[in-house]
């Protein structure tokens, strides 16, 4: 533990920043807890860099304040695996995201590795390094955290460097170091991470076995339970399970006792929301929640095609050594076969991998 400090004062925090604030690169992760909150509760914060390893107790710090300059300084890159939930954490805490981003997750499917291929299993790929798996459940809300625990935390950014150092080095051999700039860029994207009532029907288990009013319904319950898991920061199945709001909207009860009747909604929820949830039920069409069509169909014709796009991407990702959906995925497929020309497959140097030829199998 001799290069691991163990952060709970702002002081230590403000330290911690100085020493890292010149580096071209950190590396970054983070612990949390999301159980029993709609954003995930902040636990840990680490980083290594100038030669140290920070280990940050975001419970007593009560956030990143000390941080948040550096974080947000465009001169240091960050480097994440799989930076999505870490970027999410970040911006429910100071509102923004930080950047730029270098996700090693994604240079490594850029480099034949699967697409989601966990830190653990690229560090023994690459770096021919065995990770501590014992701690991957831990409760990391809970003090104090142990020394094995802390060692396990730090484990997740010493290696994260030498990672980032090799794979940069391989992209840059088979003139790919440009490749993952646009998906670094995307992910910045405070979007990604803001909560969007409008589109919390496309979460709901079962969704697609609705249709017409049905689905307008559940369009509407769905925005409602959003909003209220965002307002209570609690699950959203807390709120009200996604069976339950199917049930809802495929029966459409129009009063309180009607959805009583239904025995499927918790007494407290019935108590303190019925009146919302009648609301929402009996909405006029024209009120409910704009969304462009949610499956769409194909034809024989179509879904021929769709395998014959599916087939020269899985073949193209082969022959170039990048995992397949790095190249285009099958949703992705799917809107090209419906007419979307909007899509990643078409910019920069994965239209001229593999687009051009796609747009020519569909002509």
């Amino acid at each position: 533990m001799d290069d691991i400090q163990f952060i709970d004062t702002r002081a230590g925090a403000e330290r911690a920043a100085e020493a890292v604030a010149t580096e071209p690169f950190i590396a970054i992760d983070t612990e949390f807890v999301r159980e029993k909150t709609y954003h995930p509760l902040p636990c840990l914060l680490q980083i290594a860099g100038a030669g140290q390893i920070f280990c940050l107790d975001l419970i007593a710090l009560e956030g990143t304040a000390a941080l948040t300059d550096v974080l947000m300084d465009r001169s240091v890159t960050k480097v994440l695996h799989s930076a999505r939930q870490d970027l999410e954490l970040f911006y429910a805490l100071i509102g923004a995201v930080p950047g730029p981003v270098y996700d090693t997750q994604i240079a490594a499917a850029l480099l034949g590795f699967p697409d989601q291929c966990g830190y653990g299993n690229l560090a023994k790929q690459v770096l021919d390094i065995d990770l501590e798996k014992g701690h991957a459940r831990t409760d990391w809300s809970r003090r104090p955290l142990s020394t094995e625990q802390l060692r396990y935390a730090a484990d997740d950014v010493r290696y994260l460097v030498p990672l980032f150092e090799t794979l940069r080095q391989h992209l840059e051999n088979r003139a790919r170091s440009d490749w993952p700039d646009a998906d670094f860029l995307a992910l910045e994207d405070p979007r990604l991470y803001t909560p969007d009532p409008d589109t919390a029907w496309s979460k709901v288990k079962g969704w697609r076995q609705l249709e017409g009013a049905a689905l307008a319904r559940l369009q509407r319950l769905a925005a409602w339970r959003e909003e209220i898991a965002v307002a209570r920061n609690r699950p959203r199945r807390w709120i009200l399970a996604d069976d339950v709001l199917m049930q809802l909207a495929v029966r459409a009860p129009a009063d309180e006792e009607a959805i009583n009747d239904l025995d499927m909604v918790p007494p407290a929820v019935l108590r303190r929301y019925a009146r919302d949830l009648i609301e929402r039920l009996s909405m006029d069409g024209d009120q409910s929640v704009p969304a462009p069509t949610p499956d769409t169909r194909l034809s024989r014709s179509e879904t021929t095609l769709l395998g014959r796009l599916g087939k020269y991407v899985d073949r193209r990702a082969k022959e170039t050594e990048i995992a397949p959906s790095m190249l285009a995925t099958r949703a992705e497929l799917k809107r090209m076969v419906c007419g979307d020309r909007d899509l990643p497959v078409l910019k920069g140097w994965r239209r001229e991998i593999a687009g051009d030829a796609l747009l020519g199998l569909l002509d």
